[in-house]
């Protein structure tokens, strides 16, 4: 017999995990379908910062409210997901920077969120190893940090306990509508097997337009490529996640180039992950020489003895991009009974709780904010889409065309 599900997520990143916790949360049945295991793709190709400083408007309202609820999440999930409130810096090479950190400092203090201006002694005093002639730049205590995977997996285990149905290596590859003349979707086809529902939850990141194609429609959600270095153990070369000033341009950017902005943070192992780098390049994930040259180097200027210190693996992600840097979450008219939780890019891990909840209260008909109209994927003009290339097998995720 075919299962019957009240929702059906179809993505098991984090921020499908975090819309299945929450729905199984408020007793909904949940089926979860994730083509290959769970934190397959980007989820376990990505840095696990908690920030705020680089979010102003609608984005930082969301990450505040996502930021609360990682803390509740810390305290309530069984299983460790090394959540901790480590605080973040911001990095300001010279003092022509100055001016945008004390800016970002007094946007943090108008939003009720601790946050400091440094000059180069402050800088040093918290980060010995900086290098020393760097102008200043701003202290944020309340930014924090998990591991993505670790944290994808204690959601989903959370949600298990709630009800949840996990359906790995089942690659969607239809999404049937009701017949008769009425509206919405009636069944999801994997490989595996098909479950019918009226209600879809696409959470599937760089990969959800090619999925919201198979109800017909078109979204502007693009791969956008980074990578991450790895280096060999360096207990104590810092203390604080690190971030150049740049950081936040680049995110803001729409630019086709290669940009390039130092982000370092401590796993707890004692490893440092190293990025960050932004490029449309497709869905091809294969690590780039060039670009881990460039990120070295900038992390060289920063921290000038990590010349000296190995790096033992790389790897590269897909963020999925939205035009105006702000998520696609909420039904989507033209397709009833489907549902985006996408377009996060670099800041999915940070907001996936909130991206959850907003899902769920969506669903469940509870109250909205009033700055939802502003994420809801009907912002853009979603116009109906080609048949997917996950319909006609092929493999996206591997770069197949």
């Amino acid at each position: 017999m075919t299962p019957k599900a009240d929702v059906v997520v179809i993505g098991g990143g984090i921020v499908g995990a975090a819309c299945a916790y929450y729905l199984c949360a408020a007793g909904l049945d949940v089926h979860l379908v994730e083509r290959y295991f769970p934190a397959s793709g980007t989820s376990r190709a990505c840095d696990g910062l908690i920030l705020l400083w680089d979010k102003s408007g609608t984005a930082l309202r969301l990450g505040q409210a996502s930021a609360a609820l990682w803390a509740e999440l810390a305290q309530t999930l069984d299983h460790e997901f090394e959540y901790a409130r480590t605080g973040g810096i911001l990095l300001i090479e010279n003092e022509d920077g100055m001016p945008a950190g004390r800016a970002s400092v007094e946007t943090m203090d108008a939003a009720g969120i601790r946050a400091s201006v440094l000059d180069g002694t402050d800088l040093r005093r918290l980060e010995p190893n900086l290098a020393p002639d760097l102008a200043g730049g701003a202290f944020f205590p309340d930014d924090a940090q998990v591991d993505p995977r670790r944290a994808t997996l204690a959601l989903l285990s959370a949600a298990q306990a709630r009800g949840l149905t996990l359906h790995t290596h089942a690659r969607v590859i239809a999404i049937q509508r009701k017949g008769n003349g009425q509206a919405g979707v009636s069944k999801v086809v994997t490989q595996s097997g098909e479950i019918a529902t009226e209600r879809i939850v696409c959470a599937a990141g760089a990969w959800s337009n090619q999925v919201a194609r198979l109800v017909g429609i078109e979204t502007p959600i693009r791969p956008r490529k980074g990578h991450i270095l790895v280096t060999a153990k360096t207990p104590g070369l810092i203390h604080h996640p690190l971030l150049e000033g740049a950081y936040a341009t680049t995110v803001q950017s729409a630019s086709e180039d290669l940009q390039v902005a130092l982000v370092a943070e401590m796993t707890a192992g004692g490893t440092l992950l190293l990025g960050s780098s932004r490029q449309f390049v497709g869905f091809g994930r294969s690590a780039s020489a060039e670009v881990m040259r460039a990120i070295a180097t900038r992390a060289v200027r920063f921290l000038p003895s990590l010349a000296r210190v190995g790096v033992i693996r790389s790897y590269a992600g897909l963020r999925p991009w939205s035009p105006d840097h702000l998520p696609l979450i909420g039904p989507v008219e033209a397709a009833p009974g489907f549902y985006l939780a996408a377009g996060h890019e670099g800041a999915g891990i940070c907001l996936a709780p909130i991206s959850g909840r907003l899902i769920t209260d969506w669903i469940m008909g509870a109250e909205l904010p009033p700055f939802i109209g502003e994420i809801r994927p009907d912002r853009f003009n979603l116009v109906p889409g080609a048949q997917s290339d996950l319909a006609s097998g092929k493999d996206i995720a591997r770069g197949e065309s």
